[in-house]
This record gives structure tokens, sequence and C-alpha cells, in this order.
């Protein structure tokens, strides 16, 4: 136990060291490193939890991120990747949502208060050998005596200031903000070691198995009728989907080659958005239409099988139809140019598709509707941290300059500072796209340089300005 509390009052400093009147930076990264060394140290069992080395090295991606790019939504995403850390550390097997209330709630005092019997009783242990000497003194023959000496003294001392003793030596200055800072530390970091005891919510989330049990009824001739009238009418329904999600992908296929099949013609802009509107709202209800389906014992009903390949193919349909969302988002692309809501309908494409490949894994391997969410939101979560990973305003000037057909200099105005760089070889190679913003672009560039002249302390810093400080010259 003497162990757990060194690691604990080490992490405090550790944190206090690397956060205090800091901006994140550098320091996520070294402090995740940091607490997933020490936590392993004070919990060993956690070395052979999967779930908490997967939860632990989504938040090391998340801290790597905001070391990197340093943006506001990164960091939110870093503490947030914390919460769920700290939620793994205190159950292992909980599920994403779980671990996230719990580190929240753990975090919020609630964790730190938990614990007030143990330094209660750690505080008695350290004072029992000095407890002797105090209860031998008899301190009601002195407080009375010594309360009254000290007011007639304040008593004479305004009438003669000059009795007054000059305590003046003793100032010294008190941050109140940094104790506030350690106090905090102490508190947020205490479950990590000292896990909070409350787990109600992951044990009610634990009842919601991952896998499908044939429930076994009394009334066996009603269930079946009920299974079979449920896979007849899952037939026809899912027939009916087929047929229609196949007329409409040939339908818009043959509109890319025959323009007199648009009545009211559209540009690249209304089409994409209104397709990908109609694609995520088919594959969510693709999705929710299964998981309502095969939610219990159909899954074993032995003639299922037309209803199963139907919902296979309805799978395959809403895949293509999310290809064809792609193909039609990249035609945009190649004409207008990346931007973030188009980088974004790529992101919510793979998501969507993800989310259907994973629905065809409950159907194969006979896994609950609690299976389908628990998975779609790890990959959700994943999906997230790793695209803050990259650079999107150096990625969308570099793509818009050398590949759009036409270019919207404006917006490129609107992005990050980390596209200067390639702006400013533009300027000096005299290219005439970037003329009429020369200007502006140098003035951003000296703002930015004599803002960024004299450089933060090392845990302030993000790889982001060290590279803009190596290339603005």
């Amino acid at each position: 136990m003497k162990k757990t509390l060194f690691l604990w009052l080490a992490a405090v400093a550790v944190h206090t060291y690397l956060f205090y009147n800091q901006v994140q930076g550098y320091n996520a990264t070294v402090f995740s490193l940091f607490l997933m060394i020490v936590v392993g140290m004070s919990q060993r069992q956690l070395l052979k939890k999967p779930s908490w080395w997967l939860a632990g090295g989504v938040q090391v991606l998340a801290a790597i991120a905001v070391s990197w790019h340093s943006t506001g939504w990164l960091q939110a995403m870093y503490v947030s990747s914390l919460f769920v850390f700290m939620g793994f550390t205190h159950s292992p097997q909980s599920s994403l949502y779980v671990a996230w209330v719990n580190g929240f709630c753990s975090a919020m005092f609630i964790g730190f208060a938990s614990q007030f019997s143990y330094f209660k009783q750690l505080l008695e242990e350290w004072l029992r050998p000095y407890s002797g000497r105090f209860l031998r003194l008899k301190t009601s023959l002195y407080v009375m005596p010594f309360s009254i000496t000290a007011g007639f003294y304040l008593l004479y001392s305004w009438a003669n200031p000059d009795f007054w003793l000059d305590f003046s030596f003793f100032e010294f200055d008190l941050d109140l903000i940094f104790i506030g800072f350690v106090l905090f530390g102490l508190v947020w970091l205490c479950p990590l070691f000292f896990p909070w005891p409350d787990n109600s919510i992951g044990a009610a989330d634990a009842q919601w198995s991952n896998s499908l049990v044939r429930l076994r009824q009394s009334k066996r001739g009603v269930a079946i009728l009920g299974l079979k009238h449920e896979n007849q009418q899952g037939v026809v329904l899912f027939w009916m989907l087929n047929l229609l999600i196949t007329v409409f992908l040939g339908f818009n296929i043959l509109q890319l080659f025959i323009p007199g099949l648009q009545s009211q013609p559209k540009g690249y802009s209304e089409q994409v958005h209104e397709g990908f509107n109609a694609l995520l709202i088919s594959i969510l209800s693709a999705i929710a239409l299964i998981m309502y389906y095969f939610r219990g014992n159909q899954n074993f009903y032995q003639n299922n099988t037309r209803l199963l390949r139907l919902v296979l193919v309805w799978i395959l349909l809403n895949a293509f139809l999310g290809m064809f969302t792609f193909f039609k988002n990249t035609l945009y692309v190649e004409v207008f140019g990346l931007t973030f809501k188009r980088i974004w309908v790529y992101i919510s494409l793979l998501l969507t598709l993800g989310g259907l490949v994973l629905t065809f894994f409950k159907l194969k391997g006979l896994k609950s509707n609690m299976f389908l969410l628990r998975q779609n939101l790890w990959f959700v979560y994943i999906i997230l941290v790793g695209y803050g990973l990259v650079d999107w305003n150096r990625v969308i000037t570099w793509y818009n300059f050398n590949y759009a057909k036409q270019l919207d200099m404006k917006y490129i105005q609107d992005l990050g500072t980390t596209r200067l760089p390639f702006l400013q070889k533009l300027i000096r190679a005299n290219d005439p796209r970037v003329r009429l913003y020369k200007k502006d672009i140098l003035e951003e560039i000296s703002t930015w340089q004599m803002v960024h002249k004299q450089g933060g302390d090392w845990q302030s810093r993000n790889w982001d300005e060290e590279w803009l400080k190596k290339t603005l010259k």
C-alpha cells in the first residue's frame, strides 16, 4: 500500500510539473506514457487485461495528436480519453461508454472521497507514536489562560503600538493557485491508484451479454408460430427493400451517363450531400431492421435461411450504395478540391460501412445487439482519435493547389497556420494564384513569427510550432 501511495504522489508531482501554468503540448505525451507505467506498476493485474492496454494505447495516440497539432477539439478528445483509461483501470471488463462514465464520475471527487476511510486510517498510523504525548497534556488547563492572556496582549498593544511585536520576517508568498492545482491532481488521479469501489453501472452493463442464447419458453407452439410469422414478414420486407435499392442504384448510375434523366439538373454539391444523407438514413435503417429481426430466437430458427440470405444481400447493396456515394464525392473533390466537410463525408462513409461489416459479424457469430453497439462505439472512438493525427490543413492546401480544377483561395485563407509554409513557397515562385493574397499571407507569417518569437516552456510546445519556426523564414 505504501508503494501505491508513493506512485500516486509521484504522478501528482509529474502532473503538476507538466501542466501547471501550461497548455497541452509535449506534456500530454510525456504524461500519458508516464501514467501507463506507474498505473501498471501499482496494479500489475491490469497488465494481463487487453482492454486496459487498448484504452491506454488509444489515450497515448490522443496525446500524440495533441502534441502534434494541439487544437481545441483534440485537447477535449485527449481529456475524454483519460476518462476512458481511468474507467478501464477501474473495471477492465467494462464497455466503452461505461468506462467513460465511471472514469468521469471517479475523477470528479467521488473516487477521492471514497478513500477517506483509508486516508484517515493511514493518518492515525502516522500519528500513533506521538498520540501518547499529546494525551498526557491536560490541554483544558491551558486553553483558557492562554486565550485570556492573548486577549490582554492585544489590548495593551492597542494602547501602545510600540508594544506590538514585528512579525514581518515571517512574510512569505503563498501561491493559492498552485496549491489548488496540486489538490486537483490529488483528487482526479486518486482513482487510478485507489480504485473507486462502486461498480453498479458496470454490473448492470455486464448483464447484457455479447452472445445470444436461445430462450426456451413454456408455450412452445405459440413461440414457433410467432417466429414463423416474423420470418415470413421479414422475407417479404427484405425482398421489397432489395428490389427498391437495386432500382435506385441503377437509376443513379444511369444519371451519370444520361444527363437527360435529370429533370432538374443539380450541381455536384447538392447531389453529393443529398446522396450522402440518403445513404446515412438507409444504412442506419438497415442496421436497425437487422437488429430488430435478429434480436433473439430468430437467429436459431431452423427455417431462417431465406431471410438470412436476403439480409446479407441487403447489407451488400447498402455497401454498394456507400461506394457509389464515395465515387460521387470523389468527383466533387476532383473539381472543387478538398474541404473539411468533404473529408467528413469520407470519414462518415468509413464509419457507416464499418457498421455494416460489424452487423455482418453479428449475424455470422450469433452476437447480440449489445455486441454491435459496443463494437461500433470502439470503432468510432478509434477513428476519431486517428483523424486527429493528420494535419488536414496541410493536406487540403497541398491537394487543392495540385489537383483541384477550381481553386477556392478564400477557403484556403481560412485554414490553420500550418498551410503557410506551402503558400510561402508559392509566393517565392511568383505563382499567379496567390498574387492577390500575397500581402495578407506575408502579414500573417510576420504576425505568427512575432507572437512565437520567444518560445514558451517545452511543456506547452507542439510539433507544428517547432516545424513552423524552422520553415517560416
